[in-house]
């Protein structure tokens, strides 16, 4: 069987690496070429860079880059005025100067962002601290295309005395094209892997078996079990997979005979996205995360992880504790899982680039941030969790699944508590109280003091030198003090994250109807998204909590609940119930988590799963996609392996 997995993965690579060799040479067709990026790949803010006569000859066009397009100002003024700009991504942000343009001086072509809407303002400085506003105006630039701006004194009427209107000289790319080509390939592949399996089932070994061969369809299900990984065949407490949906009954959940593969399932798709987005996503927008406030694809994937642990928290214990494991011995083991977990995210996290000093170590990070969330949720069902099924035939029984963990929800209550106390109320030195922002250029540059009280716990416990000194808001909002992304005080609304995955377990255990499962996990979608978008009063930015992702606010958890409610009870219903897709490959994906993860972090950078591509999206997200699709080869051979990391 061994030497059967390895012969066939050595053929899903040969075919795959052949492949995307043939689609990058293709991808990379569909952009225009770019001119030589420069060494910084990510533009600072709205790009109206006024030093760019630094960087080319006079009348040489700039460089591009993703992202970026040329603007060209002519006036016809005999005066000079001056040209300000802010891109909307800056939330109250002042503008910035960017160029003077001067009738008697030929002005040069610079670069501007176009991901997000920038405001230019024309103005005329009166050299006596006032100036006359010219013109303003909003405009989304589209990538890699030339434009010419026009300042002139033929205005509408009396009171815009003054038009600028602005023209393409050269058509901007759709650089969402190569998204498009790749889905088809990959929409491609998989009809070509169902025709040939219809092929192997029909015909068998006959004559084509030789063309057959090089597509493996067998699949073993000897499966691990894990509550960090994947929770084991008997924890399940499930009916089997063909059970249609019934009416809720009073009778306790039967005990499982089969695997809910739709958990490895939402597991391994989470952690794919996770692997794609952190090898570059193909350099798109929404494939990073979001710069303060709001969310992107980038925001959601971690979010689910949590949540998912949780539910298989809930189903390892129970499974624990009905093969008599005391729960002494469930505690020493959440130790131990806690410690190594953090280790693994502390070394690895330190060891890339060369980041390997003692006296700038980062001591917090995903698989930190991972381990405490685990060590506050497990240590909560070490004390609470049952052997049984309680109460299903009390009154209660329809809401046993919350009654009978009241005291793990008044515990959790107690941690948003504290972290709504500590966020709202915690005196942070020159910073309001219950500062929520960026700092930086946000706020009209009045403060300096990112993610108030989050930011300022974090510097206090770890210092300055062992966080995270790159965070997201410092190419937009230019902020000066380093912020942990998965620090202290997000951890406590991490826990409730991964609380109420474990509530999506409990439902599993108590409820054995597929309509009583999913009707309640819709029931908490609702309920989730309701408070999260009253908290954030469905806006992005102002909101009495905004959905952000560095704070880890109560809303973003909140609302990210909801949408891991919907999306486990849509692979739940497709994967366990009409059994219309299997899960593969993120099944196997999910099997193997935490390999998967350690594995793509250890190899960033590193041939074959990433390489220096030429500075387009169809480069970048070929290089990224081949990466992110390799470990999920790896991740199918290690299942066909019957290999499994456990921590």
């Amino acid at each position: 069987m061994a030497a059967v997995s390895v012969k066939t993965v050595g053929k899903l690579l040969f075919f795959f690496t052949f492949f995307s060799t043939v689609t990058v040479v293709w991808l990379d067709q569909l952009e225009v070429k770019a001119i030589d990026s420069p060494t910084d790949k990510e533009i600072l803010q709205y790009q109206l860079q006024r030093d760019s006569r630094h960087h080319h000859h006079m009348g040489e066009v700039p460089r591009m880059t993703m992202d970026t397009a040329i603007l060209k100002v002519n006036t016809s003024l005999d005066y000079a005025v001056q040209i300000w700009a802010v891109s909307a991504e800056c939330h109250k942000c002042n503008m910035s100067f960017m160029m003077e343009v001067d009738p008697s001086i030929p002005t040069e072509p610079f670069l501007v962002q176009t991901t997000f809407m920038t405001h230019i303002s024309i103005v005329k400085d009166n050299h006596d601290g006032t100036n006359d506003s010219i013109c303003s105006l909003d405009k989304l630039f589209g990538e890699h295309g030339e434009y010419q701006m026009f300042i002139n004194a033929n205005g509408p009427s009396e009171e815009n005395k003054f038009d600028c209107p602005v023209y393409p000289d050269k058509d901007p790319i759709d650089s969402n094209i190569p998204i498009l080509v790749a889905f088809c390939i990959y929409v491609g592949l998989v009809l070509l892997f169902l025709a040939v399996r219809q092929l192997y089932y029909t015909i068998g070994r006959s004559q084509y078996a030789w063309f057959i061969g090089y597509f493996p369809f067998r699949e073993t299900d000897r499966l691990v079990n894990s509550d960090l990984g994947a929770p084991s065949p008997s924890s399940t407490a499930t009916e089997d997979r063909s059970q249609t949906v019934a009416n809720s009954s009073t009778q306790p959940a039967s005990q499982g005979i089969r695997r809910l593969r739709s958990l490895d399932t939402f597991r391994g798709l989470s952690l794919a996205v996770m692997v794609f987005v952190n090898y570059g996503g193909g350099g798109y927008w929404f494939f990073k995360h979001a710069r303060w406030n709001g969310l992107t694809v980038a925001d959601l994937v971690f979010p689910w992880f949590v949540f998912i642990m949780g539910t298989s928290i809930a189903l390892s214990f129970r499974r624990l504790l009905k093969k008599g494991v005391s729960r002494l011995s469930l505690l020493l083991k959440v130790i131990q899982r806690t410690v190594i977990l953090f280790l693994f995210g502390l070394f690895i996290i330190n060891t890339k680039k060369g980041h390997n000093s003692w006296s700038t170590l980062r001591i917090p990070g995903v698989l930190q941030r991972l381990a405490l969330t685990y060590f506050i949720v497990a240590l909560m069902e070490v004390i609470g969790a049952t052997a049984e099924d309680r109460n299903w035939t009390s009154r209660i029984a329809p809401i046993r699944d919350i009654v009978n963990s009241w005291g793990q929800w008044l515990f959790m209550i107690v941690v948003v508590t504290l972290h709504l106390v500590l966020m709202f109320w915690l005196q942070v030195p020159n910073c309001p109280i219950g500062y929520l922002g960026p700092g930086g250029l946000s706020d009209i540059a009045h403060y300096n003091c990112t993610g108030g009280a989050t930011g300022y716990i974090d510097r206090a416990v770890f210092t300055d030198d062992h966080i995270y000194q790159h965070p997201t808001p410092i190419t937009v909002y230019k902020t000066e003090v380093p912020f942990e992304p998965e620090g202290l005080l997000g951890t406590l609304t991490s826990a409730l994250l991964c609380f109420l995955g474990l509530q999506a377990g409990k439902i599993l255990l108590t409820y054995p109807q597929n309509g009583a499962r999913v009707g309640r996990w819709l029931g908490w979608a609702v309920a989730t998204g309701a408070i999260g978008g009253l908290l954030c009063n469905g806006r992005q930015n102002e909101g009495w909590i905004p959905l952000n992702k560095n704070l880890w606010s109560l809303s973003f958890v909140l609302v990210l609940s909801c949408f891991a409610f919907v999306l486990l009870s849509v692979c739940y219903i497709i994967v366990d119930v009409k059994q219309w897709w299997t899960g593969a490959p993120f099944y196997q994906v999910g099997m193997n988590s935490i390999l998967v993860y350690i594995g793509h972090e250890l190899c960033a950078d590193k041939l074959p799963f990433q390489w220096a591509a030429s500075p387009t999206h169809a480069s970048q997200l070929a290089t990224d996609l081949v990466g992110t699709t390799l470990w999920v080869l790896i991740a199918v051979w290690l299942h066909y392996k019957k290999f499994y990391l456990k921590i």
